[in-house]
């Protein structure tokens, strides 16, 4: 990893040829797409607004041409620039203009937000239109192979997720984004400032307003019974992903003073990755840290 950090500072052609490729190949295997966009994270980081604005756009054209050339078309660049590359320039920027983690999740946090309210905004009924696509998945797949759940249960299921599926696929693409930046500000540690990145990942902090404004949309669509209750939602599960960062911020924050911490975080990231209901007391806990700064007081009892 440090050779390709290396590799991708060397020169803006350098950081090009890594995010385009990387962009193409990820048409294979989706997750190489975080690499990809990590490396612009890190020019961005390192080197500023210009430098990340060129190499963002020597990207776009690359990944247009070799588009063109593999499939005939060259939307695909046009999908990544839109949906990864931009917002993760523009999220990388406010991180080195301010240097605090938490700005840069507030500000990532947003554009989902607004990502949430413009597809209210364009798209006639985004749940039913939800319905309609997953119904037609589903349809496909059971004709390859049998389902372990009822035609019933899976309209039930599809009914209900279908009001929630557009907050969760943008916290989805969200969370990408996140680890995108997290693997270049490691990078930016390990090339420049070995060790920095857990330390400053360890203190992240939100302010009250972030936690307010959360209870807020929560109160306001549980009290409300229509669309509007809908986009409140969708407009909340974003918020849940800058939560769950504070949360396992928190966590690493009072494991880490411990004399066996490196094997205590190690299990922890473990269980998160393969038990996914410690998510919900890892958000509440990067909730309430904002009024109750559990690090202060864990660490000062020690």
């Amino acid at each position: 990893m440090k050779a390709l950090a290396t590799f991708i500072m060397q020169g803006g052609r350098q950081a090009t040829v890594v995010v385009a490729t990387l962009a193409i190949l990820s048409l294979l295997m989706p997750p190489i797409i975080i690499i990809s966009v990590a490396a612009l994270c890190l020019v961005t980081l390192r080197r500023g607004a210009a430098e990340g604005v060129r190499v963002m756009v020597g990207s776009t054209v690359a990944t247009a041409l070799i588009g063109y050339v593999l499939l005939g078309s060259p939307v695909v660049s046009l999908t990544y620039l839109c949906i990864m590359w931009l917002p993760a320039f523009l999220v990388a920027l406010v991180f080195r203009e301010t240097g605090k983690f938490n700005k840069a999740l507030e500000c990532l946090v947003l554009l989902g937000m607004l990502a949430v309210l413009g597809i209210y905004l364009m798209v006639d009924s985004p749940s039913q239109q939800w319905v309609m696509g997953i119904e037609g998945a589903i349809k496909t797949i059971s004709q390859q192979q049998d389902l372990l759940l009822t035609e019933g249960e899976l309209r039930l299921g599809i009914e209900f997720w279908s009001h929630y599926m557009t907050g969760i696929v943008v916290a989805g693409s969200l969370a990408s984004l996140v680890m995108s930046l997290l693997l270049a500000r490691w990078w930016q540690g390990l090339l420049y400032n070995p060790g920095g990145f857990s330390e400053e990942f360890a203190k992240i902090r939100l302010v009250p307003r972030d936690a307010i404004v959360f209870i807020v949309l929560i109160v306001a669509a549980v009290s409300l019974n229509n669309e509007l209750s809908e986009l409140l939602w969708n407009l909340d599960i974003p918020m849940l992903l800058l939560f769950l960062m504070v949360g396992m911020s928190v966590v690493q924050g009072i494991v880490k003073k411990k004399s066996k911490g490196q094997f205590f975080l190690f299990a922890f990231y473990v269980a998160v990755f393969f038990i996914p209901h410690l998510m919900l007391p890892i958000v509440l806990i990067g909730l309430s840290d904002v009024w109750l700064d559990w690090r202060q007081r864990f660490n000062s009892n020690t």
